[in-house]
């Protein structure tokens, strides 16, 4: 698969297939992903895992009034992996940070999706979901960049067309 059939082919995934995802699998991802791009090569991420009895009580510390998908996502995948990035008192450090954690998860997507790996990324602000943060061991000077859902999958809806770039391009 070319890079780019990559970029145009991945997609969100919001429906599991019925099939287990072997922890050696994720974590071997992981070993790859890592490789995004990051300031001073700090590496600010931390990885929580969570499948079978351990993601139910996650889904469990959510209000599911709140943050619906979440729930969802949580009971779907068969695997759940929360990051967090670094909470820093400087601003453009603690942005550095979290825009590094966001391209570690594209990365997840990107090298999950070329082995036949979906994923889900719910983005919230979860900062006032204590028993959550609490269960998954989120430090007080951390924030939850995304909570991913991971599984394969079956079938897809189709893709929506991308917006064209004229309309997202302004030259000067």
């Amino acid at each position: 698969m070319s890079t780019l059939s990559l970029f145009r082919e991945t997609q969100e995934v919001r429906r599991f297939a019925d099939r287990p995802v072997e922890r050696e699998f994720i974590l071997s991802i992981l070993d790859d992903a890592v490789w995004a791009p990051n300031h001073k090569l700090r590496e600010p991420w931390r990885f929580v895992y969570a499948e079978g009895a351990a993601k139910l009580r996650l889904a469990d510390a959510v209000d599911a009034r709140q943050h619906p998908r979440l729930v969802e996502t949580l009971a779907q995948a068969p695997v759940a992996l929360v990051v967090t990035s670094p909470i820093n008192k400087d601003e453009r450090t603690d942005s550095d940070d979290f825009g590094a954690v966001c391209c570690l998860i594209q990365n997840i997507q990107l090298l999950g999706w070329a082995q036949g790996l979906g994923m889900s990324w719910e983005l919230a602000d979860y900062s006032g979901c204590e028993e959550l943060r609490a269960l998954a061991g989120v430090r007080d000077d951390e924030r939850i960049a995304g909570i991913l859902g991971l599984g394969f999958f079956d079938s897809l809806p189709e893709k929506p067309p991308v917006v064209p770039l004229d309309d997202r391009l302004e030259i000067w």
